[in-house]
């Protein structure tokens, strides 16, 4: 074999390992492409369920904390009142004959179409009893520029209180007009301005009642205007009005609404909102209490409006 002929096979053998080396070099590196796109693919995934996880863990943190803030937030609205607090509900018809009682005048108020004819400050009812250790003694004055009957609004008075629905379920004792000599505690209708007055140092500003001390100061304003969440039901208001202030009196704090759409306990603040209860003016809820042992509220922080 020439010389020639050597070169031109060793020649075709350098190519020939050259390319297999290429092939096998070239099948390395793409597996270890492959490998390394593989572990970022993983890294990915990984990152994106860490991501996942962090982000279901803070919606959960979110959903606590609005579920606490909420809680919150209900519980000054409704005035701590506990989640199963004991609701009381009635259909239209008997809210509309729990305003019929055995002394019709809750319509009218006992008003009357010209102020009493008097220079005293006070009128005061003739129609009065003695003095009854037995019984709650009550007194009556009405602020002689008011246009209101002073008979007429002691026998509504009484009415209201002896009612089998009224506060006497509570106390167990009847109620009674008498002269202010001796009583427990007295009734006075005033002006917005005397009521302010009398009511003091309790904020009332010229548009709410109170009960201050042993005295139960109703605001002419009031009595005759009733309240928002009452529209046009004067009748309920007045007797929620009477039965909430007699309410103070015995010792009955301020409470929220249990559920909405529930009767409104008489010792709610009613004339400044019901919080979605319907409008009540007897004390049933106490009477519940007190007949069946059911504990039927929560005491509120009570400034005696």
């Amino acid at each position: 074999m020439s010389n020639n002929s050597k070169l031109a096979i060793l020649f075709i053998a350098i190519i020939g390992i050259a390319g297999l080396s290429y092939f096998i070099f070239s099948e390395n590196y793409l597996d270890q492409q492959t490998n390394i796109q593989s572990e970022n693919e993983i890294e990915t995934t990984t990152t994106t369920l860490k991501n996942s996880t962090t982000s279901t863990s803070t919606t959960t943190t979110l959903i606590e904390t609005t579920t606490t803030t909420s809680t919150t937030s209900t519980s000054t609205t409704t005035t701590t009142i506990p989640p199963n607090q004991t609701a009381i509900y009635a259909t239209q018809d008997e809210i509309n004959n729990s305003k019929k009682i055995s002394y019709d005048y809750l319509q009218s108020g006992c008003k009357k179409d010209e102020p009493n004819n008097t220079d005293e400050e006070w009128i005061k009812p003739l129609e009065v009893s003695a003095y009854d250790e037995d019984k709650i003694n009550f007194n009556l004055k009405i602020e002689s520029i008011l246009e209101l009957k002073v008979d007429c609004i002691g026998k509504l008075i009484t009415s209201i209180l002896n009612d089998s629905r009224g506060w006497i379920k509570v106390t167990e004792k009847e109620f009674q007009l008498v002269d202010n000599v001796e009583s427990e505690f007295e009734f006075i209708f005033a002006s917005p301005e005397k009521t302010d007055e009398l009511c003091y140092p309790l904020d009332t500003n010229g548009i709410y009642s109170c009960r201050n001390e042993q005295q139960i100061i109703i605001n002419f304003f009031r009595w005759v205007n009733g309240a928002i969440d009452f529209g046009s039901d004067l009748e309920t208001y007045r007797l929620y009005l009477i039965n909430h202030e007699v309410g103070h009196i015995l010792e009955w704090g301020h409470v929220g609404c249990p559920k909405e759409g529930a009767l409104a306990p008489v010792m709610m603040q009613q004339s400044k909102s019901t919080m979605g209860c319907k409008p009540y003016g007897w004390p049933i809820y106490e009477i519940l209490e007190k007949e069946f042992g059911i504990n039927t509220y929560s005491y509120l922080p009570d400034n005696d409006n």
